[in-house]
């Protein structure tokens, strides 16, 4: 392939992919992860160029942003791909918008590496999730991974490392004085834009209400059906003291959607409210059990009690063990 046909090269090193061998795992989570990080570039970029008050046709940005992997080799000691576009490039490098979102996502992931700058023009919470999922890969055998786009006049580099990942999650999860983490399995959640939340259920204890924002949504889908690691601001009822809802910052997949789907057990749909846990009062009005306002009601339960002057009626265990207490009284050899 002629080299101005290529439009990103991505380099990655580590003895987990040395000599152009790549597991299939960290492949799907680098195109996957990257996919989700150009997306919400684009998303951003557009929404904000044309004064959006909605996000732009995901379908259109998906289409600009389309690439082929056209070749996989290696350097020493390195895996490299090699993406062309999918699509014709306009006549005019300034008409192509998705050549733009591009160079913002990487110019964007080079800037955020570096601690307390703002972030830089196309990125939220959103694109951050989608770089900090990409950057797992530094917890699985890579070391580094650089990123070169040919652009029209040069060309632009930027490597992603274990220490800019790092920093990326500091940037997530902000100020640590007031924050709960939390692990459990998502399974359900609700994207109405007047409340989006959803609901953890950890391994011990209670499940858990969260409350996340639009920019977290695509994240939040993302995880749905496998455990997780939630971070976020933890509210308190005022009268039990108990953690009764957390505002997410961060949320992080555990496992991946194959080893989720294997230990989900099929079952019918629960019959109550999903997102309320119910009280010892209400669980007692569903089943049908009530208090006894006469505790009298409660007499003659016991064997040799009468109730009305009648002498209950003791079963066979109960003569038995009226035997036992009599027997050293009558002279027994007990």
């Amino acid at each position: 392939m002629k080299t101005q046909e290529v439009l990103l090269t991505i380099v990655l090193e580590g003895e987990e992919v040395a000599e152009g061998r790549i597991p299939v795992s960290h492949l799907l989570e680098l195109l996957g992860n990257l996919q989700k990080a150009l997306l919400r570039t684009g998303q951003n970029l557009l929404t904000h160029r044309e004064r959006m008050q909605t996000s732009p046709n995901p379908r259109r940005i998906k289409e600009l942003l389309e690439l082929e992997l056209v070749e996989i080799t290696h350097g020493s000691p390195q895996t490299v791909l090699r993406f062309a576009r999918h699509l014709h490039q306009p006549p005019f490098s300034e008409m192509d918008e998705g050549l733009r979102v591009v160079e913002t996502a990487l110019a964007g992931i080079s800037h955020i590496q570096e601690a307390g700058d703002p972030l830089p023009t196309g990125f939220d919470r959103g694109v951050l999730l989608a770089w900090r999922d990409l950057g797992t890969l530094f917890t699985k055998g890579v070391r580094s991974i650089m990123f070169a786009l040919n652009l029209p006049q040069n060309l632009l580099q930027v490597s992603y490392t274990q220490s800019g990942f790092e920093a990326i999650q500091q940037r997530i999860k902000g100020s640590q004085e007031t924050l709960l983490t939390v692990e459990g399995r998502l399974l359900m959640a609700d994207f109405k834009e007047t409340g989006m939340r959803l609901r953890v259920h950890p391994a011990l204890g209670e499940p858990i209400v969260c409350l996340f924002d639009q920019d977290q949504k695509e994240e939040v889908l993302s995880c749905l059906l496998r455990r997780v690691r939630i971070t976020g601001d933890a509210f308190q009822d005022p009268a039990t003291g108990k953690i009764n809802r957390i505002r997410v910052r961060d949320i992080e997949p555990l496992e991946d959607f194959t080893e989720a789907a294997a230990e989900i057990p099929v079952g019918e749909e629960p019959t109550y409210d999903f997102w309320n846990s119910r009280s010892i009062e209400e669980l007692a009005r569903i089943q049908g059990v009530t208090s006894t306002p006469d505790i009298t009601r409660l007499y003659g339960t016991w064997p040799g009690e009468t109730t009305e002057g009648k002498h209950i009626v003791q079963d066979d265990f109960d003569e038995f063990v009226q035997e036992l207490r009599h027997a050293g009284t009558k002279g027994g050899s007990r």
